[in-house]
C-alpha cells in the first residue's frame, strides 16, 4: 500500500482541531482510538504522508471523541484558521476568484489526496459543480465526503467572501460512481478585511519560510554536515511546493549525492542517474518539475518535485523550487571554497561569515554591501569595488567599495558605459574571471587604472541565469607588492561573485513569486491585496499633502454571453484585451487591478478634481465598448463604471470600494455602458 495517499496538511488539521477541543490529552486519546503508532509530532508535520485508511481512522476517532458525526466537515472548514499549507493557499488565491480555483480543482486536490480524482464538471458566476471519485481499492467514507465539503466551503473564504454553500446530491457511499458537489457562493461586492488579512499573513509566511531556511543553511554549513544541509533543503523544497515526492541529485567533488522522499532506494538511484545524465526524469504516474542546481561557473545537478499525473503545479511554485535550488548551489559553492587547500584561515572565516550574512539580507543592495565587506579578507586585494549593471543607462555603476580613503576617490561613482571597452561584451560572452595589468592595451582600462593610482585589476563577473548582473573588482595600489599567486586571487574573487550571483538570483525569484501571488495570473494586473495597499498609500498621501484620488469600479456588460457563445478561451482572451485597454487608459502612477471574474478596479492618483475622474471614467466606457477580436471572432461588450472620490466618498479602502461598487451597480441598473458617481447617489 502506498503510504503517500494523504498529505500531512490533513493529519495536521485533524490534530489541531482535536487539540483545540480537548487539549493534549484528547490528542493522545485520538491516536489511541485510531490505532496510530506514529508519534503525534509526525502527524503534526506537513512533511508526513499517510494512507487513506490512516486518514479515515483518524476521522472516525475524532468523531467518536467529540461525539460529532460532522467533525470531518468542521475540520475541513478550519483550514484557513491555521498556519497550514500557506504556500498552496497563496498560489490558489493568486488565481483571482473562487471560480478560477474550482476550474483548476484537480491541481489543488492532489495537494491533499492521491487516493481519489477530482474534476470540474462546470463553472459559472457564483457556482461550480465538482466530481470526486475515490479509487476502486478504497472503501468510501462519509467522513471523507464531509471533509471534502468542508474544504470546498472555504474556496470563497480565500477571497474574503462568506463560506460557500455545498449540496451533495450523489455520493459513492450510497453506491454512486462518484461524488458530486454543487458549490455556490455570493457575488463579490468588496474586498473584506478578513480576506485581506489572510492574504497579507500568507505573504508574510512566504517571506518567513525562505528566511528561516536561509538562516538554517547558513548556520549548519560546515564541511562535516553538508549532507544534512542538502537533505534539509531538499525536504523543505518538497514541502514548499507540496510535492508528492522529491529528489535532489548533485555531484559534489566527484561524488554523487542523492536526497529524496517518497521514493525507494532503487528509484532514487535510477532517477538520480537519469537526472544527472540527461537533466530529465520520468516517474510512472507522476508529473515532474525540474530545476537546475548551478552557479555561474558550474552545474552541480538538479532538484525535481513530483505530483501525481494530471495534477500539475500552481502559479509561482517553479520560482519557489528554483529559490531552493539556489540555496543548494550556494551551499555547494561555499563548501568548495572552504575545502580549498589554497585558502587561508582568514579567507575561510570570511567566506563562512559571508554565507551567514547573505542569509539575513532581503534586498539586492544589502547583498552587494555584504560582498564588498567580505572581499578584502577573502581576496587579499588592497581595494575592492562591487559594480551593478544599470540597464537603463546601459553601464556598470559602482555601488559599494572598500579600501578607499575617501568616497570621492570613486568620482561619485565610477561607471563603465557598455561601449567604453570591448571587455564588457567579452564578460557577457564568457563570464570567466580575468586580470588586467597596467599597459594591457585597452585604452579605457589603462586610463582608469592610472587615474585612480592602480597598477592591476582582477575582475569576476556576477552572473545569474546567464545574465551579467555586475562585477567584483580587486585593485592593486601603485607601489604595492603583486600577489605571489595571482590565480588564487582570481579564484577567491570568483567565489565571491558566485555567492553574490546566487543570492541575487534567489531574491529575484522570491520577488517573482511574490509578484505572482499579488497579481492576477490571467491578465497580469494587480490583485486585490496589492490594490488595497495602493489605496492605503493614496489615503496616506492625502492626509500628508492633500493629494486627491479616485477609484473606478468597472464591471463588463455582456461578458457571460461571450463565454456562453464562444467558450472560456474566448472569455479569457477578452479579459486580457480588456486589461490591455485599461492599462493604456491610465498613467504610470495609477493602479489597475482585476478584482474577480469580469470586475476591475482603477486607482487614479494625483487628480486635480472630480472632473478629471469623470473624464477618465467616460473614456473607459467608450474604449471598453469598442469591438474586440478574440479567438477568431469579433465580439462587442459594454462597461458599467462606478466612481468614488477620496476623501468625499470614503476614508478607508473598504469604504471607497463599497461606494464605487454601489455606483457601478447604479450605472448597470440604468442600462449599462455608462458611469455614475457615488456622491450623486448619496445626495438623491
Amino acid at each position: 500500500m502506498d503510504a503517500r495517499e494523504t498529505a500531512g496538511i490533513t493529519t495536521r488539521l485533524i490534530v489541531a482541531y482535536v487539540r483545540r477541543q480537548g487539549g493534549d490529552d484528547a490528542v493522545g486519546r485520538l491516536l489511541e482510538l485510531a490505532g496510530e503508532t506514529r508519534p503525534v509530532e509526525d502527524l503534526d508535520d506537513e512533511r508526513t504522508w499517510s494512507t487513506y485508511r490512516q486518514k479515515i481512522a483518524l476521522f472516525e476517532a475524532a468523531s467518536e471523541l467529540t461525539n460529532d458525526p460532522w467533525v470531518a466537515y468542521r475540520i475541513g472548514a478550519s483550514v484557513l484558521d491555521h498556519r497550514i499549507g500557506r504556500t498552496v493557499r497563496l498560489a490558489l488565491t493568486a488565481l483571482g476568484s473562487p471560480r478560477q480555483v474550482l476550474r483548476r480543482v484537480a491541481r489543488a486536490n492532489v495537494r491533499f489526496s492521491t487516493s481519489a480524482t477530482m474534476r470540474t464538471i462546470e463553472t459559472a458566476s457564483g457556482r461550480a459543480v465538482v466530481a470526486y471519485r475515490l479509487h476502486d481499492e478504497h472503501d468510501p467514507s462519509v467522513h471523507d465526503c464531509a471533509y471534502n465539503q468542508g474544504l470546498l466551503s472555504q474556496v470563497s473564504v480565500l477571497f474574503g467572501l462568506p463560506p460557500a454553500r455545498i449540496r451533495h446530491p450523489r455520493c459513492q457511499v450510497d453506491g454512486a460512481p462518484e461524488c458530486v458537489y454543487e458549490v455556490r457562493w455570493p457575488r463579490w461586492r468588496w474586498w473584506s478585511g478578513r480576506g485581506r488579512r489572510l492574504a497579507e499573513r500568507d505573504l508574510d509566511v512566504l517571506h518567513g519560510r525562505i528566511s528561516e531556511l536561509e538562516s538554517t543553511v547558513a548556520e549548519l554549513l560546515t564541511l562535516e554536515d553538508l549532507d544534512a544541509v542538502l537533505d534539509r533543503v531538499a525536504t523543505r523544497a518538497g514541502v514548499a511546493v507540496h510535492a508528492h515526492r522529491h529528489l535532489l541529485a548533485v555531484t559534489v567533488r566527484g561524488r554523487t549525492s542523492l536526497h529524496g522522499a517518497g521514493l525507494t532506494a532503487a528509484q532514487e538511484q535510477a532517477l538520480g542517474a537519469e537526472l544527472l545524465e540527461t537533466g530529465q526524469v520520468h516517474l510512472h504516474g507522476a508529473t515532474a518539475m525540474i530545476v537546475p542546481v548551478a552557479s555561474a561557473r558550474e552545474r552541480y545537478g538538479w532538484l525535481a518535485a513530483f505530483v501525481p499525473e494530471g495534477g500539475g503545479f500552481l502559479a509561482g511554485e517553479e520560482e519557489h523550487l528554483e529559490a531552493y535550488a539556489g540555496l543548494v548551489a550556494g551551499a555547494l559553492e561555499i563548501t568548495a571554497a572552504l575545502a580549498s587547500a589554497r585558502r587561508s584561515e582568514r579567507s575561510k572565516t570570511a567566506l563562512l561569515a559571508l554565507a551567514r550574512r547573505l542569509a539575513q539580507e532581503r534586498d539586492e543592495d544589502g547583498i552587494v554591501r555584504r560582498v564588498a565587506e567580505a572581499a578584502p579578507a577573502v581576496v587579499g586585494a588592497q581595494r575592492v569595488v562591487v559594480m551593478r549593471w544599470d540597464p537603463d543607462g546601459q553601464r556598470m555603476i559602482t555601488v559599494a567599495a572598500r579600501g578607499f580613503d575617501e568616497p570621492a576617490d570613486l568620482s561619485g561613482p565610477f561607471a563603465i558605459p557598455f561601449d567604453a571597452t570591448p571587455e564588457l561584451a567579452g564578460l557577457v560572452a564568457d563570464p570567466a574571471p580575468r586580470r588586467y595589468e597596467l599597459g594591457c592595451g585597452d585604452p579605457f582600462i589603462d586610463e582608469a587604472l592610472v587615474r585612480y593610482g592602480h597598477t592591476a585589476a582582477s575582475v569576476a563577473p556576477i552572473v545569474a541565469d546567464d545574465e551579467l548582473l555586475g562585477l567584483v573588482v580587486g585593485l592593486r595600489i601603485h607601489g604595492a607588492q603583486a600577489p605571489e599567486r595571482p590565480e588564487r586571487q582570481l579564484d577567491a574573487l570568483a567565489s565571491l561573485a558566485d555567492q553574490a550571483g546566487i543570492a541575487l538570483a534567489r531574491i529575484r525569484l522570491l520577488e517573482s513569486a511574490v509578484h505572482t501571488a499579488t497579481h492576477d495570473h490571467l491578465t497580469g494586473l494587480a490583485g486585490r491585496v496589492l490594490f488595497h495597499e495602493h489605496v492605503e498609500q493614496a489615503l496616506a498621501e492625502h492626509r500628508r499633502v492633500g493629494r486627491r484620488a479616485a477609484i473606478c469600479f468597472v464591471d463588463l456588460d455582456g461578458f457571460k454571453q461571450v463565454n456562453d457563445t464562444h467558450g472560456h478561451a474566448a472569455g479569457d482572451a477578452l479579459l486580457r484585451e480588456v486589461a490591455t485597454r485599461l492599462r493604456r487608459a491610465v498613467r504610470e502612477v495609477d493602479t489597475v487591478a482585476r478584482m474577480a471574474g469580469d470586475e476591475f478596479a482603477l486607482l487614479l492618483r494625483e487628480l486635480g478634481g472630480r472632473d478629471d475622474a469623470d473624464r477618465i471614467a467616460a473614456a473607459l466606457v467608450r474604449d471598453l465598448g469598442r469591438p474586440y477580436d478574440v479567438v477568431g471572432a469579433t465580439v462587442e461588450i459594454g462597461a458599467s463604471v462606478g466612481v468614488a472620490m477620496l476623501p468625499e466618498d470614503g476614508t478607508s479602502p473598504d469604504a471607497l470600494l463599497r461606494a464605487a461598487d454601489g455606483a457601478m451597480y447604479a450605472a448597470k441598473r440604468a442600462g449599462g455602458a455608462a458611469h455614475r458617481r457615488a456622491t450623486d447617489l448619496a445626495t438623491r
